[in-house]
């Protein structure tokens, strides 16, 4: 049962509009590591009131049933700063002291040891607003006079008691009084520690697409990752949300049809090897199960076997889309078979691999081998509007949450959450659309609507129909920069209508026999 209300303090820059940030995750996060310690939606009371909700705050009561389960709920918790047993709540401190004192008194057998054994100290933050060291003792100097009898260490102490001051998000210095002030005794850190030593800077091995730290360890916790999970990222690349899941205990299969990424093909002839197993043995983790295959002819047996899909698909902005295929095919022409002796070092060629494609088949393959239960999270970029519907839609597999990262030029990059119902049967597929009656979703061709191109005469061409589909007050698109960085890759078909290039002529010497 819920025995415990906290207090926890969730990541919220101070500046709401920093794309860096991932604020829109926090509760889907907290949600998933909160199912996975049986605390859901039918719980009673509720592991939240929506109303206590504020998005302009990083504060927020839980219910919990213990200290254990909350730090342990903490401990896996990106988006979580720390957390603290709620004492109190009131408009300001001094009306704050009253209300913890009546606490005090009301559950004194509960909080009586931390306040009269060990040693103690007292903490103050105030969130869009700073204090000073004589502005933080005129607001805890009259907390002292609750009853502690344990001596006061500022440094490591057995017990730490917390004042928040909510300031809100503000222009400029704000001389207001707080909007809310809370009060409560401090139980666990977040996991935001380990941000330093999974910094992609530090990371031997990285690629143009290889996924932020923070991120890839916010997916693996909307996955449900734990020890003993089996992972799959059918577009592995440079194994950077696998590295995440393989640090909660998850065993991990990657796959990936690039064969000169996979076997580090990639670097200069002198250069020292790296690959992605490097990463792995730079962080002392378990090493995946590699596969060089195609997530578009699935090599795996039919059977349910991942508990997690975690990914970030190639949806042909920082990385073509392509797939193993041939032009001649395309084309309906006789395309001739490989000969055996070609086998092992045969690479195939590949074909455009329109997204729409890449997201069926994502959740088809989610569908077939995800465990009921199992859960798929993956990475979107979308422009303007966001409809959920608009994904493909599975009769095995049902929408859990989605989350937006802000980036420049009205563009977002959503986190997908997906969760297995029912077990696949044979014949089960996704829907896909009517082109020629159904319009296209608002993450079919985001590529297209980042880059305005230019006339010669310096007007932007099409840029009309681009900015219908950008909400009001975001921005226009960059001509500059792709906000989600483009990849060389996605090049490889320009200047093919281009007439080739005129032979030089070479003179002869006259003189020469």
């Amino acid at each position: 049962g819920i025995a415990l209300t906290v207090l926890l303090e969730l990541l919220l820059h101070k500046d709401s509009a920093d794309g860096r940030s991932f604020e829109d995750f926090r509760l889907p996060e907290l949600e998933a590591i909160a199912d996975m310690h049986g605390i859901g939606p039918t719980s009673e009371p509720p592991l939240y009131e929506k109303k206590d909700f504020d998005p302009s705050s990083p504060f927020l009561k839980v219910n919990i049933p213990s200290d254990e389960v909350m730090k342990s709920i903490a401990e896996r918790s990106m988006m979580m700063k720390n957390v603290v047993e709620f004492w109190g709540e009131a408009a300001t401190a001094e009306e704050l002291r009253k209300v913890v004192k009546e606490y005090i008194q009301k559950n004194d057998s509960k909080v009586r040891p931390y306040m009269t054994t060990g040693t103690f100290a007292f903490k103050l933050y105030g969130f869009g607003k700073t204090y000073q060291l004589k502005d933080q003792m005129k607001v805890l100097k009259p907390f002292f006079e609750l009853g502690f009898k344990n001596k006061v260490k500022l440094k490591d102490p057995d017990h730490q008691f917390w004042v928040f001051l909510d300031h809100g998000h503000h222009d400029g210095v704000d001389n207001s009084p707080p909007k809310k002030v809370y009060f409560g005794r401090f139980i666990a850190d977040g996991m935001r520690h380990v941000l330093k030593p999974f910094s992609l800077k530090t990371r031997p091995f990285i690629g143009p697409t290889s996924t932020v730290a923070e991120l890839a360890f916010v997916m693996a916790n909307q996955a449900q990752v734990k020890v003993g999970s089996w992972v799959l990222d059918p577009f592995v690349g440079t194994a950077s949300l696998l590295i995440a899941s393989s640090y909660f205990g998850g065993m991990c299969v990657g796959m990936d049809r690039d064969y000169c990424l996979l076997h580090s093909k990639i670097h200069k002839k002198h250069a020292e090897k790296k690959d992605l197993f490097t990463n792995f043995g730079h962080y002392g983790l378990a090493k995946p199960e590699i596969v060089c295959g195609d997530n578009a002819y699935p090599p795996w047996h039919a059977r349910e076997v991942y508990d997690a899909i975690v990914c970030d698909p190639p949806y042909g902005v920082r990385a073509g889309a392509r797939k193993s295929g041939s032009r001649r095919g395309l084309q309906g022409k006789k395309v001739n078979p490989v000969q055996t002796h070609h086998d092992k070092v045969h690479i195939p060629s590949s074909v455009p691999y329109p997204v729409e494609d890449v997201m069926a088949d994502l959740h088809d393959v989610a569908a077939k081998y995800l465990v009921v239960e199992g859960r798929l999270v993956y990475l979107l970029p979308t422009i303007g509007d966001f409809d959920p519907k608009s994904l493909p839609q599975h009769p095995c597999l049902e929408l859990v949450a989605h989350s937006k990262q802000v980036l420049s030029g009205g563009f977002y990059r959503r986190c997908i959450t997906i969760k297995k119902t029912k077990a696949w049967k044979e014949g089960m597929a996704c829907r896909r659309r009517d082109k020629n009656t159904e319009p296209p979703p608002c993450w079919e061709d985001v590529k297209s609507k980042m880059w305005v191109p230019k006339k010669k005469d310096g007007s932007d061409s099409g840029a009309t129909e681009t900015k219908k589909n950008i909400p009001q007050g975001t921005g226009e698109p960059s001509e500059q920069r792709n906000p989600l960085m483009v990849d060389n890759d996605d090049h490889r078909e320009e200047g093919k209508d281009q007439a080739p290039p005129k032979k030089r002529k070479v003179s002869k010497d006259k003189n020469s026999s």
